[in-house]
């Protein structure tokens, strides 16, 4: 069975806390629109954000300059992905890599 955007914050929830420490700073799930979505949170001092794009099932992970306030944040594209699978090492990986 396909993953939902839903069901893929609880997922990388769950590998991110195995990493390291992290807040969420913002969630937004759009049934409607395809199953899109998008995910942000601080990490190590850098906004993570993960948008999903339902129509075309493409998962785009950006990340945000050292130490900015969220919404001052400008934010580079790290990494695409088909559907909405990352692997723990692929996270922990970009995070090492990111700061």
């Amino acid at each position: 069975m396909k993953m939902n955007f839903e069901d893929f914050r609880k997922d990388i929830e769950l590998k991110l806390s195995s990493i390291t420490e992290f807040d969420l700073q913002e969630f937004q799930f759009l049934p409607y629109s395809f199953g899109s979505g998008f995910l942000a949170y601080r990490i190590k001092g850098q906004f993570h954000k993960f948008i999903f794009d339902g129509r075309e099932s493409e998962l785009t992970w950006l990340i945000s300059k050292q130490n900015h306030k969220y919404s001052e944040n400008s934010f580079t594209e790290f990494k695409r992905f088909c559907e909405l699978d990352i692997s723990v090492e692929e996270l922990e990986n970009g995070i090492k890599n990111s700061a």
